[in-house]
């Protein structure tokens, strides 16, 4: 193994010999070192355990203090978002839309389950619309993010996130990274 005196140096981990050598033939030059997100090949979307997952609730309550508050968090959620895809140049960020599911029942016993078929396509619709604002307000506030990192979907109310009408009104954010 080779020894040097760079603080650099990964003599002491690896024989970098082969490397080296090719380094010095020039081949691979223009080839560069990426982190690509993870896909499935399911229509391209993201799958699997996100890194890290974080739900971001948007209140929209004219002449309210709890809306002051909440908009501050948001945009320090939005920053987060940011720092997260800076970390990594390769990952891929999820924005996953929820809707309330409090008035299935009610749906239900109006019109059937027709009604609930109807009403749950209105809800994905509602949800994606949810994600979207999302990526919209993150891109609008970092111009400089490639779009084609950030995957908005909707889930309608298929995945509450308990019996809180207010916590299943979210947008869940997974951020997806090679280890």
């Amino acid at each position: 193994m080779r020894k040097t005196n760079s603080p650099r140096c990964t003599c002491r981990f690896v024989d970098t010999t082969v490397l080296d050598a090719l380094a010095a033939k020039g081949l691979f030059a223009d080839q560069k070192i990426a982190i690509a997100p993870i896909k499935t090949a399911s229509a391209g979307s993201l799958e699997g355990d996100p890194l890290l997952s974080k739900d971001i609730r948007f209140f929209f309550e004219p002449n309210s203090a709890a809306l002051d508050k909440a908009a501050v968090q948001n945009i320090e959620y939005l920053d987060t978002i940011k720092r997260f895809l800076q970390v990594s140049p390769g990952s891929t960020v999820l924005l996953r839309g929820h809707v309330d599911n409090a008035r299935v029942d009610e749906f239900r016993q109006q019109g059937g389950e027709q009604l609930i078929k109807s009403m749950a396509l209105k809800a994905m619709e509602l949800s994606r619309q949810r994600a979207m604002a999302v990526r919209d307000a993150l891109m609008e506030r970092n111009k400089n993010i490639d779009a084609s990192r950030l995957e908005a979907v909707g889930r309608g109310w298929e995945e509450p996130a308990g019996p809180d009408s207010e916590k299943n009104r979210r947008v869940e954010v997974q951020w997806f990274t090679l280890e």
